[in-house]
């Protein structure tokens, strides 16, 4: 690239929350930027075909179906990018289709955030160099962290950190929902800390139903997770039950140890 302004950056799915944020991010910055979506003046295959990079902002349940669609038309010196929440598949999906450069990316923020600075955005590099630097200095130079790391390694912390959070905040959930309980009164008793889990609560479920349905569905790193965590469910079931008070302390001062010596 001779001049850097001179990238024309294509947006699939630029209509959607998250496409809309790249599309303010990149044009704030100087670039010319086009989105293709429903009833858009371009379509996926004329930005694939045309522009230096192709950024698919589709949702995760559709992201392979479209990088199969469009890959094979991006350019082959030009960049090929996604912004889903779950990299293998995506990733080996674009390095196959596309003789592109590919980065499977991964925006730690929704589209709430007013800009970049102080947010994560995590980088799964799958072929070439040139682009990753040029991604790299534009998140770090608007005040992001940059975390790099293989698709395999992304997934299994998502596991966790997507996986294990929302499948807890949706039991808890589905609990009060399935024992009949009146918000409003629960309300009148709730503590600062259970006041948050109402407020998450709250927020997973308006959020869009087929996304955190795919997120544990696509992402094969999810079932030991879940299993290690039924696990632990009917072990602390077990010793309350034998009100076994030693045990309980026993298992809190472990994973107390573990927290504190991470300095949390």
């Amino acid at each position: 690239m001779t001049n850097d302004k001179d990238i024309h950056i294509g947006i699939i799915g630029g209509l959607g929350k998250m496409g809309r944020w790249f599309y303010r991010f990149f044009d704030e910055l100087g670039y010319q930027v086009s989105v293709a979506d429903l009833n858009t003046k371009y379509t996926a295959e004329e930005l694939a075909k045309s522009c230096q990079v192709v950024l698919v902002a589709v949702p995760l349940q559709d992201t392979v179906r479209v990088v199969q669609s469009i890959g094979p038309l991006v350019q082959n010196e030009a960049l090929l990018m996604d912004i889903a929440s779950l990299k293998s598949e995506v990733v080996r999906t674009m390095l196959e289709v596309s003789s592109a450069e590919v980065i499977g990316t991964h925006p730690l923020f929704g589209p709430g955030e007013p800009n970049i600075t102080g947010q994560t955005v995590v980088l799964c590099p799958g072929r070439g160099q040139w682009w990753q630097e040029w991604l790299t200095r534009i998140f770090v130079g608007g005040g992001a962290r940059v975390e790099v790391v293989s698709p395999e390694v992304h997934d299994y912390f998502m596991a966790v950190v997507q996986g294990l959070t929302h499948f807890s905040t949706l039991a808890l959930g589905l609990t009060i929902d399935s024992l009949g309980i009146d918000l409003k009164n629960l309300k009148r008793f709730a503590t600062p800390a259970f006041h948050r889990r109402l407020m998450e609560i709250g927020h997973l479920l308006s959020q869009d139903a087929d996304l955190y349905a795919a997120m544990p569905m696509l992402n094969s790193a999810y079932g030991v997770f879940y299993r290690e965590f039924e696990q632990i469910i009917l072990e602390l079931k077990a010793v309350i039950a034998k009100k076994d008070t030693e045990e309980f302390i026993r298992l809190f001062d472990k994973a107390r140890e573990r927290f504190s010596s991470s300095g949390q």
